[in-house]
């Protein structure tokens, strides 16, 4: 926010046109009176979202400036004294895994962009997105390795951490792996992610993984893919061919569906 306001002030000191309602908008939310405003300022419009501005009173201008000048300070830590932390992404990155042999969750992070790994990690690396299934090893382990016919002591399981773990400095890391997985929910979130995450490994990227038996579990969800959803799904077609099959799966039954429900086995109905 202060760096934007202060290239619109620096703009109105170098006698430059600018867009003074937008200037307005911006110091008002940042808590510039606009009974102030009016007095610091005299504009007369030029055209469409072009005023030329004249300042009235050079000491309070003055004091605008100093106050909305960028710091010198590089990376989030600047933006944030910039008052805008988000234009900016965290300089460092970190990832937590979890196995059968290390129960406990061992988190490994970067140090000026270089790996520092805390042991070595499994053969199959599985992303999961939510926590509960992250946390809930002794379930979600036999799960994943009845879907990949492979051992549990094979499987690292990595938490998805939200969009965190799409993050550009993962790929080193991700991509050390044999097999690499996604275990997502089955919406546009996880497409969203998956999505990513092939973009960001694309010489090796992640298969998106769900049970034999989603199509059936889809059927039973008590949540709807909006037709706004049904739509927008249709852009994540061409990823894979198992996202491909997924993406129809949610079209023709309607459902998204949450990976908790991995936790509980499908129950079929009968049909009379």
């Amino acid at each position: 926010m202060s760096s934007v306001i202060y290239s619109y002030l620096a703009k109105v000191q170098s006698r430059q046109p600018v867009n003074f309602d937008a200037l307005i908008a911006k110091l008002v939310a940042a808590g510039v009176a606009r009974e102030d405003i009016s007095r610091i300022f005299l504009a007369k419009k030029l055209k469409k979202n072009s005023y030329r501005v004249d300042v009235l009173l050079s000491a309070s201008f003055d004091e605008l400036l100093m106050r909305f000048r960028p710091s010198n300070v590089g990376g989030r830590v600047g933006a944030a004294i910039d008052g805008n932390s988000h234009r900016i992404g965290v300089s460092e990155s970190l990832l937590i895994f979890r196995s059968v042999q290390h129960r406990h969750p061992a988190v490994a992070v970067t140090e000026a962009g270089a790996w520092v790994l805390p042991r070595v990690l499994g053969r199959v690396g599985v992303i999961v997105e939510n926590l509960e299934n992250f946390l809930r090893v002794d379930e979600t382990l036999p799960f994943i390795a009845g879907i990949l016919a492979v051992t549990t002591s094979d499987i690292e399981l990595i938490s998805g951490s939200g969009n965190q773990v799409t993050n550009r400095l993962n790929a080193n890391v991700l991509s050390q792996f044999d097999e690499l997985y996604c275990l997502f929910d089955v919406d546009m979130g996880g497409l969203r992610m998956f999505a990513s995450l092939t973009a960001l490994l694309r010489e090796k990227p992640p298969v998106f993984l769900v049970p034999p038996d989603v199509k059936e579990r889809l059927a039973q969800s008590k949540y709807a893919l909006t037709d706004q959803q049904r739509q927008e799904v249709i852009k994540y077609q061409g990823l894979s061919s198992e996202t491909d099959q997924l993406i129809q799966f949610m079209r023709d039954s309607s459902r998204v569906l949450e990976q908790e429900t991995y936790m509980v086995p499908v129950v079929l109905e009968e049909r009379p």
